[in-house]
């Protein structure tokens, strides 16, 4: 301890406060430190990846960017309701409808493997999507997230303008996609995705197996559980009409905890890819046969709990 009495000179007293400081500050310092080691331990440099750039792994009716996280069991029941075309036809309600009851399981963070039936077309098919590259939050590095999709689908029975092939091999469809989606902030997101599909049946007078198309899709939150969803398919290099219409969907996602509600509106009368971006039966509009109404349910099972990091 430091005495002073008042013989003490001035010199000696300013020594005195002058060494005081320095006590002071080396003590803070030390103590500063050990608080940046505790917090460099409870908070690892860990990379802060962007979430839910789109509220489901379907927008409404194509595939999204995302994946969930693993051990995540996703079931879906997803409808449409539509009007036939010839006024003497109609019924009180709704003419037609179809459905389709999937699963989709999250193998890992990246890694989200499916398959599903459809009521109205028979479709069978089976999906599977890889997250690529993930979009950060804490760096500029990674602006975007890319996902690889690949889905086979098969054909049970004739509907519409498409004609079950004889030969089984015949009815087998692939499509491939790389999708690139980026949130812009908290409310915006937006998604392309090139799309290559081969057929290995000609329907609608198609004269090639193989097509190219490009998706169009959007998402805005209009609440914290409300979204605005809509998108696009153009197919490339074709006669539209007498070969099918490009696909739009637009639709409001409602998220109630574990389970997501999608209502949309769509020209698009099947739920697989191929079915949806190639073959659609009508342009998009108000009018009976050509509007189809979704509504489909989503309901998420966390099957394994994440762990919490312990260091």
């Amino acid at each position: 301890m430091l005495c002073l009495d008042l013989n003490t000179s001035p010199m000696k007293i300013n020594r005195y406060i002058f060494l005081s400081i320095t006590m002071f500050c080396g003590m803070y310092l030390a103590t500063a430190q050990d608080l940046l080691e505790i917090l460099d331990k409870e908070l690892p440099d860990s990379p802060q990846y962007t979430q839910a750039t789109f509220k489901a792994n379907r927008i409404t009716f194509g595939q999204s960017v995302e994946t969930r996280k693993k051990g995540t069991l996703e079931i879906m029941l997803s409808t449409k309701y539509w009007n036939r075309a010839e006024s003497s036809r109609r019924s009180f309600a709704s003419d037609l409808f179809t459905a389709r009851i999937g699963l989709e399981y999250a193998f890992t963070d990246r890694f989200t493997f499916g398959a599903g039936v459809t009521s109205f077309d028979g479709i069978i098919n089976g999906l599977a999507k890889y997250r690529l590259v993930r979009q950060r939050d804490d760096t500029n590095k990674s602006p975007i997230s890319i996902t690889l999709f690949q889905s086979t689908s098969f054909l049970t029975r004739s509907y519409g303008k498409i004609v079950l092939p004889e030969d089984s091999s015949d009815r087998f469809n692939y499509v491939s996609k790389v999708i690139f989606a980026r949130k812009f902030d908290r409310n915006f997101s937006l998604q392309l995705s090139p799309t290559y599909i081969h057929a290995n049946s000609r329907q609608l007078n198609y004269e090639t197996n193989d097509f190219f198309a490009m998706g169009f899709a959007g998402r805005y939150k209009l609440s914290n559980h409300v979204s605005l969803a809509s998108e696009y398919h153009y197919v490339a290099g074709r006669d539209e009409g007498l070969q099918g219409y490009n696909s739009f969907g637009l639709g409001v996602n409602w998220e109630v905890s574990d389970l997501i509600l999608q209502f949309s509106l769509t020209n698009a009368v099947s739920f697989d890819e191929t079915g949806t971006i190639l073959f659609g039966p009508e342009n998009f509009n108000f009018q009976d046969g050509a509007l189809h109404i979704g509504v489909s349910a989503t309901y998420i099972f966390h099957l394994k709990k994440q762990k919490l990091r312990k260091d």
